[in-house]
């Protein structure tokens, strides 16, 4: 039986292993350099909390790669619109309000992922509150109030009665004069919900009557300049 030499056997081993890596490096370069990738990791996500509908705002996400891969980014939103959606930043318009100025807030789900040279992706979420200004207000404004005083030309008048807001729509009546009124108003900007102008449109007219109002959480007070008159409410619920 023919022995072979350990000296030889080592040199014939280590030049088989030595072509099979080289083989390995090049038939399999991917998987090699998904076995030693590391993925990247999401330092910032910089998205706002609150938007109003309509308006545009920056995304941006910050992410560090340890390999210093070339990173291909994927923004994804629930709605509105994207503008350079393979960026760190990008920019997001809020969906507009289509029919009125009224509407409730919406939540939208903003999502990125980032893939590094090695596909290894990592990802992140957030949520957007967009919201109308004139319905916030509207909203706080909204419930019953009885009315505790009348003034005409800075005279307090003998006149009680009730008003009623949605976010949309009012209901008025007087018990002194006897008079009902009902229909629609809107908020005119500059506003807020302490102080701002009301545009009344009263069973269904297209022609509004303004008023100034202050609001304090409690007391609601109206007052018609064409008319000098003013009403104050107390807000019961």
């Amino acid at each position: 039986m023919k022995i072979l030499n350990p000296a030889i056997f080592a040199t014939r081993f280590g030049l088989l292993l030595l072509v099979t890596c080289q083989l390995l490096i090049f038939s399999g370069c991917d998987e090699y350099e998904r076995w030693t990738n590391d993925p990247p990791e999401i330092n910032t996500f910089t998205v706002p909390k609150e938007v109003r509908y309509g308006e545009s705002v920056a995304l941006k996400v910050g992410v560090f790669d340890p390999e210093n891969d070339t990173l291909t980014y994927t923004w994804e939103v629930s709605a509105g619109t994207l503008t350079g959606g393979e960026n760190a930043e990008v920019q997001w318009t809020a969906p507009e309000l289509r029919d009125s100025e009224i509407a409730p807030d919406e939540t939208i789900t903003v999502h990125v992922s980032v893939r590094d040279g090695g596909e290894e992706t990592v990802s992140k979420s957030a949520s957007i509150i967009v919201f109308s200004k004139s319905y916030r207000v509207a909203e706080a404004l909204s419930g019953v109030y009885e009315l505790i005083r009348t003034q005409v030309d800075g005279k307090t008048t003998e006149e009680f009665g009730s008003m009623r807001l949605t976010t949309t729509t009012f209901t008025r009546e007087y018990q002194g004069s006897e008079a009902f009124f009902f229909g629609s108003y809107k908020l005119i900007e500059p506003f807020d919900e302490r102080k701002g102008t009301i545009y009344w449109f009263s069973d269904g007219s297209t022609e509004p009557v303004a008023s100034s109002y202050t609001w304090d959480g409690e007391l609601l007070v109206l007052f018609w300049t064409a008319t000098s008159t003013g009403h104050v409410y107390q807000k019961l619920n």
